[in-house]
Formats: structure tokens, C-alpha cells, sequence
């Protein structure tokens, strides 16, 4: 025995009484130890021939097109529901209106028939008709936009004419040709209507004799 081969024996045998003895890796663990965080080998993965390739690309692409086809068929149909259920609330707006609008026809029927000279009779039957006629829009929500004695505002007017007025603010609305309306707080018809402006600065008028 060399003197180096010695040597080694002899470490050997320290470590041996120490417990120093190096940690020897089984082949199952070192096997274990590569498979986490590596991809698979191509060996494991499933070995596919062409044609087996191609049947199952064509049967994804048959469960894709299936898809497709039911998604299109569920958006007619919604489609076709909310089209129905419109004319359905549309149909049934009408007819309940159109209940509240009858005694209104049979009111100014009834004003029509009347065979009279009492224009102030009149007026006041048709001022009973007019009022039960805003009470059913009202119903519905449509409301007359205030417009005289108003500060003129372009969101719910339309200015048709200016006028002086030495009596109302400049920019007050003091006259309404038509009237507007707004429909559960928003407007569907601006009132046209006559707004007033600052009188024009002319000489002042005389009011008396002047001292000679």
C-alpha cells in the first residue's frame, strides 16, 4: 500500500467515526428531483399519427362551429323577444291612453252638440275639457314647460321675438306662442315664446315749462 492510498484510508475512516459520511442520491430520487420544474420528455407525450391528429382537430373544430351555431340561434331568439315585448308595451301604452283620452272625446262631443249662445258657458266647458286633457298626459308623465314671467332659458325655450319691456327684467319670458312640454323630466318640445329686452335710450321726454 502507497503512502497516498494510506492517506485516504485514513480520511475514510475519520469521517466514518465522525458521521460525516456523504449523502449517496438514490437513482429514484435524482429521477425525482429532475421532473420538478423540466417539461416532459417527448417520449411521454402521446405519440399521434397524422390522421389521428387531424380527427381530433376536425372534432374540436365540429364542437367550436356547434358552439357558434347555438350562440347565434339564443341572440335570434333574444332578438326576437325583445321585439315582441316592445310591440307588446308599445300595444298595451296605447290602449291604456287611449282609455284615458275617451271621456276627454266625449266631453268636447258633448261641447259640439250643445246649441247655445252662452260663450261664457262655453268657455268654461272647454277650459274643463282642456284641464282633463293635461291631467291624462300628466298621467304619463308630459308636463308643460313654465314659460311666462320665467327667465329665459335655452334649454327649455326657443326665443321667437324680443321686445322692449320697461316693466320685466331684461332676458324675462312675457309671452308664450306655443307651449313646450318635457316628458318625465326631459324636454321633447322647447316653448316658443317672447322675451323681453331693455328699452332703447332715447331723450327724455319734457315734463315741464323751462325758466326764461
Amino acid at each position: 500500500m502507497t503512502e497516498s492510498d494510506s492517506v485516504e484510508q485514513e480520511n475514510l475512516e475519520t469521517n466514518e467515526a465522525e458521521g460525516d459520511i456523504p449523502e449517496v442520491k438514490s437513482q429514484e430520487q435524482s429521477e425525482g428531483e429532475r421532473e420538478v420544474g423540466e417539461d416532459v420528455d417527448e417520449e411521454e407525450v402521446k405519440d399521434l399519427s397524422p390522421e389521428e391528429m387531424m380527427a381530433e382537430v376536425r372534432q374540436e373544430a365540429a364542437a367550436h362551429y356547434d358552439r357558434y351555431l347555438r350562440s347565434v340561434a339564443e341572440l335570434d331568439n333574444f332578438r326576437k323577444r325583445t321585439t315582441r315585448m316592445r310591440s307588446d308595451v308599445r300595444e298595451e301604452t296605447l290602449r291604456d291612453m287611449l282609455l284615458q283620452m275617451a271621456p276627454v272625446l266625449d266631453n268636447m262631443r258633448r261641447a259640439l252638440d250643445q246649441d247655445t249662445e252662452d260663450s261664457e258657458g262655453l268657455k268654461q266647458g272647454i277650459e274643463l275639457i282642456y284641464s282633463q286633457f293635461n291631467a291624462a298626459l300628466e298621467g304619463y308623465g308630459l308636463k308643460a314647460v313654465k314659460a311666462v314671467g320665467a327667465p329665459f332659458d335655452p334649454n327649455l325655450h326657443e326665443a321667437m321675438l324680443e321686445v322692449e319691456d320697461a316693466e320685466n327684467e331684461p332676458g324675462t319670458v312675457v309671452q308664450e306662442m306655443e307651449k313646450g312640454y318635457e316628458l318625465n323630466g326631459k324636454i321633447v318640445r322647447p316653448a316658443r315664446v317672447i322675451v323681453s329686452k331693455a328699452p332703447s335710450k332715447g331723450e327724455a321726454p319734457e315734463t315741464g315749462e323751462l325758466n326764461g
